[in-house]
């Protein structure tokens, strides 16, 4: 049976139409997770502050569920402007996850759903 986990400190997805993040088995399934302070606000206009702070959310969702960064088994990272913004945001993500044991797809696009986003990242994790 899926499992909604709530957690507190991120921007809830709910009015939107869907959850940041379901548990199934041990398996969590993180929704795409953007430097959004808890109202939604966009948190750093680089995408050096903007990785932090992606990773910074992606740690509350997984800590939420019982889990961490370093149980991430799969993510895909959309990233505005790859060709200017892409090797900040693998030098900074290599600074966060110093563990290569995940997977990992690195997709430019024109742009996100909220102005002035460089980055969104969707995840699956294991529960330890």
């Amino acid at each position: 049976m899926k499992q909604v986990i709530q957690a507190s400190g991120v921007l809830a997805y709910e009015p939107f139409g869907f959850t940041n993040c379901v548990r199934f088995k041990d398996v969590l399934y993180l929704s795409g997770i953007s430097a959004l302070d808890p109202d939604g606000k966009v948190v750093g206009n680089d995408i050096e502050t903007q990785t932090q702070e992606t990773y910074r959310n992606i740690q509350k969702v997984l800590r939420a569920a019982g889990s961490d960064l370093d149980q991430i088994l799969q993510m895909t990272s959309f990233i505005v402007d790859l060709s200017t913004n892409g090797s900040g945001y693998v030098a900074t993500r290599k600074k966060i996850l110093t563990r290569t044991s995940y997977t990992s797809a690195t997709i430019g696009v024109a742009a996100l759903m909220i102005p002035g986003l460089l980055l969104e990242v969707q995840c699956i994790a294991a529960t330890p």
